[in-house]
């Protein structure tokens, strides 16, 4: 049995776990976390862009549209015709126009990041590896690194419109709207907690008392922080207390409003955006793991790439389409043959479309084999290299960083960063 064919599907031999492992080996080794690595000279980071991060949250099967593998032996593709946009080669399918649509509208604007080794497959190291770069749990993901360098006194620096999101040392800076809108809520509370009556106290204070409140409130962490000697989190804190005050000065917030669907989270990710509530937006499109039924991807991707769409003309027609970036990556992708309940398991490569502002377009930057490993590249031009490695999570992570004007040595220091993707 081949190593290919031990890789289909379940992972459930001897066999089969000592090839997941030496995967996992490679990929961790490749990412530089062991010492010697061999790194590039670190690229001049872009000028400071906005960011706008898109969570494809569970796993995508990248054949359906920006890794095509038609035709070949070991993949259960699924059907569709490769087409080229601009210069990248797509699978497009009647039954998914939107996809052919984007590339064909905002191809020369993306590049397709293909062969991304996550060495994992389970859902959380996958998700924090792929956002942060990094193996420590307490280390915060790309949008929130560049939020805290570029923008740390805006209202709210990171928006946090999906569930997930790691803000680590830099969680002062981020705001959560939560499942109902909390952030409306929070700066008026009298828009969920009306007055019951007259004969009941108002449950909102009035500005005299809100104003001793305050005082009270500063004075009683001052003190809670003299005690602790500099606890961290109550100088998180204190400085946020101004940055709610911003928020309040934008006023009409509540108009805002949030739900779960993932074309309401891109109108309010813009909207916050045009409105310089936030440096860095993330949302998300979640349930894409597809254990059975794996042909449900194919309507996941064709409302997916229609939103993307609307995502780029509403940047283009607030003025942002120049200095933002949107990345849309999934922490996983799926196996290249079916299983017994015609869905596809985990898979520890996946790929990554980067497009906006100071992104190289229509190019594709690495490559996965015939049975969908990763391929070893140059970093520089992103082409098949057989003297060079494959991309590991951390070279993602760093060059998203450069792309986006921040230096990833301090953040990412065993990624060696991509810099092809940039422009």
């Amino acid at each position: 049995m081949s190593e290919h064919s031990c890789l289909m599907g379940h992972v459930t031999s001897d066999m089969s776990r000592r090839t997941w492992l030496k995967r996992g080996f490679y990929a961790v080794a490749a990412a530089g976390a062991l010492a010697g690595g061999r790194r590039l000279a670190a690229a001049e980071p872009g000028p400071a862009r906005r960011l706008v991060l898109v969570l494809v949250q569970g796993g995508w099967d990248t054949t359906y549209a920006i890794d095509p593998k038609p035709g070949l032996g070991g993949v259960d593709s699924p059907a569709g015709a490769v087409k080229e946009f601009h210069g990248l080669d797509v699978l497009t399918d009647p039954a998914r126009p939107a996809v052919g649509a984007f590339f064909d509208a905002w191809g020369d604007r993306c590049a397709v990041v293909r062969g991304v080794s996550v060495a994992s497959v389970a859902h959380p190291d996958c998700m924090h590896r792929i956002l942060t770069g990094v193996l420590d749990d307490t280390a915060p993901d790309v949008a929130a690194i560049a939020a805290a360098t570029h923008a740390p006194d805006l209202p709210a620096p990171y928006l946090i419109l999906g569930r997930t999101a790691y803000s680590g040392p830099y969680g002062a800076l981020s705001a959560r709207t939560g499942s109902v809108n909390q952030i409306v809520t929070l700066l008026d509370p009298q828009l969920t907690f009306p007055a019951l009556g007259a004969p009941l106290l108002p449950l909102v204070p009035s500005d005299g008392e809100e104003a001793l409140i305050r005082a009270h409130v500063e004075l009683r962490a001052e003190r809670e922080l003299a005690a602790a000697k500099g606890s961290k989190r109550v100088q998180d804190f204190l400085d946020a207390l101004p940055r709610g005050d911003l928020l309040r000065d934008l006023g009409e917030v509540g108009e805002l409003e949030l739900t779960r669907t993932f074309d309401t989270q891109v109108k309010l990710a813009v909207e916050a955006l045009r409105r310089g509530l936030c440096h860095s937006v993330q949302i998300e499109s979640g349930d894409w793991d597809t254990h059975t039924g794996n042909d449900a991807q194919g309507p996941k991707h064709e409302a997916l790439f229609k939103s993307l769409a609307g995502l780029m003309q509403s940047l283009a027609a607030a003025g942002l389409l120049d200095d933002t970036a949107v990345v849309v990556a999934s922490e996983m992708g799926r196996t290249p043959r079916l299983n017994a309940a015609q869905g596809k398991d985990h898979w520890p490569i996946t790929s990554t479309l980067v497009l906006g502002a100071g992104v190289a377009g229509g190019k594709v930057v690495g490559a996965t084999t015939d049975a969908l490993d990763a391929a070893p590249i140059d970093f520089t031009t992103g082409a098949i290299d057989p003297k060079g490695r494959p991309i590991a999570y951390a070279d993602l992570a760093a060059g998203l960083l450069e792309l986006v004007g921040v230096d990833p040595s301090a953040h990412i220091p065993t990624g060696e960063p991509l810099h092809a993707i940039s422009a």
